[in-house]
């Protein structure tokens, strides 16, 4: 799963830049690539056969230094002990080399260089795109005080790159993929949750003097699932409003509450009323994967409609196709470079 930070605007344009881009690496880069990989394979092929020939002579002549020792303690019986006792030092040391350089016996006698074939984009330009979309707090694994953090890490794990995702505010998520529009609320409650008379309520049991045990009660209003409803009427919105050619996609939305907390215990026989669906992080992640997709959502239809939706965040933007600009730049003079390390 690919996650976008807040920050990134016009994703839809930076896709199709950077699939320009990778073509474009190709064409220009693909035959150096090639030749220089080709050239590289020569001459590490030319270095192996000479270390070869070398290691071949040296086998050939170590018995022969065995051989001699024995056939002198043979004709010179007087000394016969000595030349033996230096004999088997030798076939010891021999032996002991053996053991210790199997590793470059091996590759003596079956290390030869195999030639790479490049075929293909020469550099994964779209995946390094995609990484430098991802958000800071995400890839240096920390969380949210909202749990954020911990479920995004989880849905990344879990699904593949055919979703995107991305927060809308600090417990509001935004997961696109094949099989639709995911609008997921985060909450990192703990203790026993339930909904009555239209209020949720978290109790949590605190721990008082001689082991004696008390309940704490908090209520949440507006309730998450009232929030979900809030967020998807916005969503319908805007995208009704800016997008009115992809209508087709409202129908598209589903999801609910996400209870991230791992104490979080869902009493479901006492949450009446609720106006969206909930769960766990791993419920969550198994009905997402087992969504069928959709025909006609595609990859460029869900950056569009992530653009539209991203509209209106104060924070400053940064246009994703200069940086797919950017990144084509860098792995130019890459290339560039590596090419001509490969020739030399």
């Amino acid at each position: 799963m690919h996650s976008i930070d807040r920050k990134w605007t016009g994703l839809a344009v930076g896709y199709q830049a950077i699939q320009s881009f990778n073509t474009k690496l190709t064409a220009e880069f693909g035959r150096a690539v090639r030749v220089g990989h080709e050239q590289q394979f020569r001459k590490h092929l030319t270095e192996w056969q000479k270390k070869r020939r070398v290691f071949f002579a040296l086998v050939a002549v170590a018995p022969l230094s065995i051989i001699a020792l024995c056939l002198t303690a043979y004709y010179y019986r007087d000394v016969a002990c000595i030349i033996i006792y230096w004999a088997v030092l030798v076939l010891i040391i021999l032996i002991t080399l053996a053991v210790a350089g199997r590793q470059y016996i091996l590759e003596m006698v079956d290390g030869k260089p195999v030639a790479l074939r490049v075929e293909g984009q020469v550099v994964d330009l779209e995946g390094r795109w995609w990484d430098s979309l991802s958000p800071q707090e995400l890839a240096v694994g920390k969380a949210s005080e909202k749990g954020n953090g911990d479920f995004l890490a989880l849905l990344a794990h879990s699904l593949p790159d055919l979703y995107s995702a991305r927060l809308l505010s600090d417990s509001d998520l935004l997961l696109l993929g094949p099989s639709g529009i995911w609008i997921l609320i985060v909450e990192s409650w703990s203790g026993t949750i339930i909904k009555q008379d239209g209020i949720w309520k978290q109790i949590q049991t605190m721990h008082a003097k001689l082991w004696r045990k008390r309940y704490e009660e908090k209520t949440h209003e507006p309730g998450p699932d009232d929030q979900w409803l809030q967020q998807k009427q916005e969503i319908v919105k805007t995208l009704e409003e800016h997008l009115p050619e992809r209508a087709w996609t409202l129908n598209l939305i589903q999801g609910g509450v996400v209870f991230s907390h791992p104490k979080a215990n869902l009493d479901k026989e006492h949450i009446l009323g609720s106006t969206a669906s909930f769960g766990p992080p791993k419920a969550w992640v198994g009905r997402i994967r087992q969504a069928p997709a959709v025909d006609g959502f595609t990859l460029e239809i869900q950056l569009e409609i992530l653009d539209t939706l991203a509209g209106g965040d104060s924070q400053p933007t940064i246009s994703a196709k200069d940086e797919a600009e950017r990144l084509y730049q860098q792995a130019v003079e890459e290339l560039r470079a590596y090419v001509a390390k490969m020739v030399k």
